[in-house]
């Protein structure tokens, strides 16, 4: 069996083989143009996913930093307040003074007995005599 090859057959192979790569080319290209417009889809997705958290971590933190500047605030004006609270120390002086005025009472009270007595005294001697 012979098999004759004249040149319009191989030209005719040839094209269709030609065609059937062309076809191939285009549809793998397709494809991966399809594949590359899906992973850029995904990539801008995930981009703006992640710009999203971001913004959002930044904003969580701008507010703890706002309320620890409130409480580092707050905790100077109790370091403040507590500047001026008095001490152990403060109070004893003030009970020593009140024990010391409540002792002075004590004895301008006596006193004044005593004199309230004399005038009594005084005013009883009077009368008596007045009367005599």
């Amino acid at each position: 069996m012979i098999i004759e090859i004249n040149y319009l057959t191989m030209m005719l192979i040839a094209a269709v083989l030609s065609a059937l790569g062309g076809v191939l080319w285009a549809m793998g290209r397709s494809l991966l143009q399809q594949y590359g417009n899906m992973l850029r889809d995904q990539l801008a997705a995930h981009r703006a996913d992640s710009h999203a958290r971001q913004t959002d971590i930044t904003d969580r933190l701008d507010k703890i930093e706002h309320t620890l500047a409130d409480h580092a605030t707050r905790l100077g004006r109790v370091d403040a307040d507590l500047a001026r609270v008095p001490t152990d120390e403060d109070l004893e002086k003030i009970y020593a003074r009140i024990n010391t005025t409540a002792n002075d009472l004590a004895e301008v009270k006596g006193s004044l007995r005593g004199i309230d007595q004399t005038l009594r005294t005084l005013m009883s001697r009077i009368t008596e005599r007045g009367l005599q």
